[in-house]
C-alpha cells in the first residue's frame, strides 16, 4: 500500500482566511485540519477543527468535567457557536504551528506513527515544499477493507 492510494487533495489556509472556509473546506474533504501557508505556499502551520473549537467554543477545563455534564445545557453558554459568529473570524489566532508531515515515499506504518505521536487523525503529505494532501486514518483503513477479505 502506497500513501498516494490513500491521500486526500484538498485546498490549503491562508493567513486572512475565515474560520468558515478553512471549516467548509474540512467538511467538503471530511478531514479534522488543513496545511496552513504561508505567501509562498510553503506549510508553515496547521489549522485544526478540535483546536479551533476548543479554543473559541469550550471553557478552559469543560472537558475535565464533561461527564458531569447533563443534556439540558443552556445554548446561551456558547451563543459563538449558536449564532455562527466563529464563522466570521480569521483563522490565524487559531493556526498550530505542529505540523505533522510525511513524504509520498514514507511506508503506512510512518504514517501510522506520527499520527500517534500528534495525538491526530491525519498528516500532511508533502513532497519538498509541495503540499499534496491529507492521509487519514480513516483513508488508510478503507484502503485495507477495499482490497483485503477477512
Amino acid at each position: 500500500m502506497k500513501l498516494m492510494d490513500v491521500v486526500i487533495p484538498t485546498g490549503v489556509v491562508y493567513a486572512g482566511m475565515l474560520i468558515g472556509e478553512a471549516f467548509r473546506e474540512c467538511v467538503t474533504h471530511n478531514v479534522g485540519g488543513l496545511p496552513y501557508c504561508n505567501a509562498e505556499g510553503k506549510v508553515v502551520g496547521r489549522f485544526s477543527l478540535r483546536h479551533t473549537f476548543k479554543s473559541l467554543c469550550l471553557p478552559q477545563d469543560i472537558s475535565h468535567h464533561a461527564h458531569l455534564l447533563g443534556d439540558r445545557i443552556c445554548s446561551e453558554s456558547a451563543p459563538e457557536v449558536v449564532n455562527g459568529d466563529i464563522l466570521r473570524l480569521i483563522v490565524d489566532p487559531y493556526i498550530t504551528g505542529h505540523i505533522a508531515t510525511i513524504t509520498p515515499h514514507s511506508p503506512v506504518i510512518k504514517a501510522l506513527s506520527i499520527m500517534e505521536k500528534y495525538n491526530s487523525s491525519y498528516v500532511f503529505l508533502v513532497d519538498g515544499d509541495q503540499y499534496i494532501g491529507v492521509i487519514t486514518r480513516m483513508a488508510i483503513a478503507r484502503l485495507l477493507l477495499k482490497y483485503h477479505q477477512f
